[in-house]
C-alpha cells in the first residue's frame, strides 16, 4: 500500500547517518520476507519476522560495508575486508562469476537502494542461502542513525503491503488499513525512537494479523 508508506515516511524520514554507513533503506527484504508468509495458515509470528530482517540487514551490513573498504577494487578480488567481518570470500567470487555489476559502492548514489544485481547485493544473497553470519550483528537503536527505526518502518510496510496484494484493491481493505495505522500512532502518548518502534510493531501485527485473514479466504 503506497499511500500508507509514504505516509509513514512522512511522519518518520529514514535518517541519514552523519558519514556514509549502510543503512537498512538501501536494500530489499523480499526474499528474506517471503519466508514470514510462506504458511498462511500459521498465524504471523512478526517478532520471528522482525528478527529475520534484521539478519538479513546485519549480514548485507557486513557485506556493503567490506565492498567500501575495497574502494575500486573488485569485491571478488578483495577478500580481507570480507574475511575481517567473517565472511567466506569465496561467495563474492561466485558472485562475479554470476556476472554481478562490480560498481564501486564509492561511485553509487548514497541516497539510493542498492540495486539487486550488485555484486555487494548478489554476493550476500548467497550467503544469506548458505546461513552464513557476520561476526558483527548488533542494530544501532540511538539516533541520529537508528537502524533498528528504519528497520520497524521497513517490517510494518512490508505486512502493510503483502495484505494489500492479497486485498487486490479492495477499497474497503484499504480502509482498514489506514485505521489500524491511525489507531497504532495514537496508542503511542511518548516520543522517541522506543515509541516509534512500539507503533511500527502495533502496524506490522495488525497488518500481519489481516493478511493472515485474507490469505485464508483467498
Amino acid at each position: 500500500m503506497i499511500r500508507i508508506a509514504l505516509v509513514l515516511c512522512v511522519l518518520w524520514p529514514l535518517s541519514a547517518a552523519a558519514e556514509w554507513a549502510p543503512r537498512p533503506s538501501m536494500f530489499s527484504y523480499e526474499a528474506t520476507f517471503a519466508l514470514c508468509t510462506s504458511d498462511p495458515a500459521a498465524p504471523p509470528q512478526t517478532e520471528d519476522c522482525a528478527d529475520l530482517l534484521a539478519a538479513a540487514y546485519a549480514l548485507k551490513r557486513a557485506v556493503l560495508k567490506a565492498a567500501y573498504d575495497c574502494a575500486d577494487l573488485p569485491l571478488s578480488e578483495c577478500p580481507a575486508p570480507l574475511e575481517d567481518q567473517g565472511l567466506p570470500a569465496i561467495a563474492a567470487r561466485i558472485a562475479s562469476d554470476i556476472g554481478c555489476d562490480p560498481t564501486s559502492v564509492t561511485a553509487l548514489p548514497e541516497d539510493e537502494p542498492l540495486p539487486l544485481d550488485h555484486c555487494a547485493n548478489v554476493t550476500a544473497d548467497i550467503m544469506i542461502d548458505e546461513g552464513v553470519v557476520p561476526v558483527l550483528t548488533d542494530i544501532e537503536c540511538t539516533e541520529p542513525a537508528a537502524e533498528c527505526r528504519e528497520l520497524a518502518m521497513i517490517h510494518a510496510t512490508l505486512w502493510i503491503d503483502a495484505a494489500d496484494v492479497v486485498a487486490e484493491g479492495d477499497p474497503t481493505i484499504d480502509d482498514l488499513q489506514a485505521r489500524n495505522v491511525n489507531d497504532c500512532l495514537a496508542s503511542v502518548t511518548t516520543t522517541g525512537v522506543q515509541a516509534e518502534l512500539d507503533a511500527m510493531s502495533c502496524m506490522a501485527s495488525r497488518a500481519a494479523a489481516l493478511w493472515s485473514d485474507l490469505a485464508l479466504q483467498d
